[in-house]
């Protein structure tokens, strides 16, 4: 019997991200910015950044997997002017469908929430303007089934329809 926790799936995805954004970051640049484009070296930045830090989580142990907002993470937000939340999940740009919560993390909103830390309050910006958000949770999409055997079907898309919510504001 596999005795595979959700986690074991989360540091396995986290390693293939790793393989995507580091070794093929190039690649994977090209295909989304144009070499000209001043976005491009951000993005180029901020994908050097998030590859360190999730090279940092997998050293360390399981309980920091879910402590700060990375490409798989399902975060709970609190809209602090509003008094209301919403869940999102922050994924790669072919899995982005927002209105079914699924944000690409190329997005100006995904952009922002990436890397963001449990409890962090940040005021991000929006096309209806600046809103100030708290991260009030951060778990890993597939991680809400409390089987510790995933099916072949989880396997092959652990983020498929296991989100909640939506956006209700004007992510």
């Amino acid at each position: 019997m596999n005795r595979r926790t959700p986690l074991d799936n989360c540091r396995e995805m986290l390693v293939s991200q790793l393989l995507i954004l580091g070794e093929e970051k190039r690649t994977f640049l090209d295909a989304y910015f144009d070499v000209r484009n001043p976005e491009r070296v951000q993005l180029d930045k901020q994908l050097t950044a998030y590859t360190d830090r999730v090279e940092q989580l997998l050293a360390g142990p399981d309980e920091l997997l879910s402590s700060v907002v990375l490409i798989g993470s399902q975060i709970e937000l609190e809209y602090a002017d509003f008094h209301t939340s919403d869940k999102l999940t922050i994924v790669m740009p072919e899995e982005a469908d927002p209105d079914e919560g699924l944000i690409s993390f190329l997005s100006p909103v995904g952009r922002q929430l990436l890397l963001g830390e449990k409890g962090e309050l940040r005021a991000i910006s929006t096309p209806s303007g600046s809103m100030r958000i708290r991260i009030a949770d951060i778990q890993w999409a597939f991680e809400q089934s409390s089987e510790l055997v995933q099916t072949d079907e989880a396997k092959q898309n652990p983020l498929q329809g296991l989100t909640q919510g939506g956006t209700n504001h004007a992510l």
